[in-house]
């Protein structure tokens, strides 16, 4: 086996140990899976370990998802949890699960960046709340991986690690901002990963890598320790969310117990009791099938896949509406969600570019620009026009709830497309994509998870199949606040009707 420190600069220890030819199969179990295994001894924590430095060593040049490892603490903590193992003894449900975690999140005595270089000596001395949580419940962290700058991208690309790409097609991307950690989970060089979420950086990284993704309701999962600027970590943004990526639903509803609940300011006064699924029976939920729209057409690929997965949720007895609608238009919605998510990010522009996005935002006014984009764009208002919008926003969170009342799910687009090529030139405000022949605004692409990001909603996303092309597609699972679990429910049914995770070529 080749050296660990050949991933990157920064990276802490080496693989080192020389490993026999060994079966990959457990690299791409899911992790509720592999946690069976350790805990009866079937499978060593220390051998999973030695399993995923190997597939690193293979398969990430080409995907570099996983971009600082620190291999000597987490070789030492594998096996001590063998020797607790050989004890009788466990750590909590996730013992001995050797993971990565996205670089946007602090991790104690591991370099954690948030992919800016601002950052890039940065080694926390204390965990992200989620970090806590995963490594209380036994796993072990032996990695980071990769993410755009301040996870401000559908791509996940920057200057300290370059470029990750997708293990289903490396001329493509596999989505933003949790780019390498959906990446990472697809090609089984983790056992599991913790995404975050503001405006589609869960759920698009899991359609486009073929996983499982959740977008827990906003509030119930602490994001403290989250690197979206350089002090970040202190507060808890506006919309962002933290969630699990994974090879099963299974795997969602184990994590999302492990990591819902209070912080560590909130723990002595209140808990969290999520409500099981609406039903037990898939023939009892009453979904409701949005998926098309003028203001956010999705491609002739995504429109087959949804449809065929919607058809196979109605033939396996869900009641479906394919006419249901909340009262809300959907291009208002959207781009309501998408200046909530940018004043919720501003602070990761650096003074200098804040004054400089405040220039292009005056130029764009005065040359006439597309008032919607503008709209979009002009997240620099006071703090009077956010609490407008934030009033809007319960507006619009009311006629979530009632149409929730109607409806238990909704099935609608992760975003227009499938996984698509490298695009780094410009930025969100400049940038297009060809979609059936058509030049469309990158803006667009987060239209569907602008609208249900910043009404607070739960939302899984499962594989649903791929392409004729071979890209994974996904669907949003959308289920009404804190009935998370609803939504994972009818994901695993979907998942189940329509194939599952299955590896990437490259990775199987």
């Amino acid at each position: 086996m080749t050296d660990g420190g050949k991933l990157r600069d920064g990276v802490v220890g080496s693989v080192g140990g020389n490993i026999a030819v060994m079966a990959d199969e457990p690299a791409l179990w899911s992790a509720s899976r592999q946690a069976r295994a350790i805990r009866s001894g079937e499978l060593g924590s220390e051998e999973l370990l030695d399993i995923y430095l190997d597939r690193i060593d293979r398969l990430n040049p080409d995907i570099n998802a996983v971009v600082t490892v620190d291999v000597d603490r987490a070789r030492t903590a594998t096996q001590a949890a063998d020797a607790m193992t050989a004890r009788g003894e466990s750590l909590g449900p996730l013992h001995g699960l050797p993971i990565t975690i996205k670089d946007a999140l602090a991790t104690e005595g591991i370099r954690s960046t948030g992919g800016a270089v601002e950052l890039t000596d940065n080694v926390p001395t204390e965990d992200a709340a989620v970090v806590a949580s995963v490594k209380a419940a036994g796993a072990i962290v032996f990695g980071k991986t990769n993410l755009p700058r301040w996870s401000g991208d559908l791509q996940s690309f920057n200057e300290i690690f370059g470029t990750t790409n997708n293990p289903w097609d490396l001329t493509r991307v596999p989505g933003g901002s949790s780019g390498g950690a959906a990446a990472a989970v697809a090609a089984g060089l983790t056992s599991f990963e913790i995404g975050t979420d503001i405006g589609g950086s869960i759920r698009v990284p899991a359609a486009f890598n073929g996983i499982f993704g959740h977008k827990p309701s906003y509030g119930i999962v602490p994001t403290y320790g989250y690197l979206d600027h350089v002090a970040g970590g202190l507060t808890q943004p506006d919309v962002n969310v933290h969630g699990p990526l994974t090879r099963s639903a299974e795997d969602l509803e184990l994590l999302l117990g492990l990591l819902a609940g209070p912080g560590p300011a909130d723990a002595k006064a209140w808990k969290l009791e999520l409500p099981p699924p609406r039903h037990q029976s898939l023939s009892d939920f009453r979904v409701a099938a949005w998926l098309d729209d003028p203001a956010a057409h999705v491609s002739d690929e995504v429109a087959v896949a949804i449809g065929a997965a919607t058809d196979a949720l109605e033939g396996a007895g869900a009641k479906v509406d394919r006419g249901a609608r909340p009262a809300i238009d959907l291009a208002s919605a959207a781009t309501l969600g998408a200046q909530l998510i940018g004043v919720a990010t501003t602070l990761s522009l650096a003074d200098a570019d804040f004054a400089n996005f405040e220039r292009m935002v005056a130029q764009a006014r005065d040359s006439g620009a597309d008032p919607a984009q503008l709209a979009t764009l002009d997240f620099t208002q006071a703090h009077r026009t956010w609490l407008a919008r934030n009033v809007e926003r319960a507006r619009l969170r009311r006629l979530w709830a009632d149409f929730f009342t109607h409806h238990d799910i909704l099935l609608c687009p992760v975003t227009l497309v499938p996984a698509f090529e490298h695009l780094q030139h410009g930025g969100f405000a400049d940038r297009t994509v060809t979609i059936d022949g058509v030049e469309r605004r990158y803006l667009e692409l987060i239209s569907w998870t602008a609208l249900i990001g910043s009404a607070y909603l739960p939302v899984s996303v499962p594989p649903i199949g791929v392409t004729p092309g071979g890209l994974p597609v996904g669907i949003q699972v959308v289920a009404p606040y804190l009935e998370d679990r609803s939504a994972i429910f009818v994901a695993s049914a979907l998942a189940d009707l329509m194939g599952g995770y299955r590896p990437p070529p490259m990775a199987a």
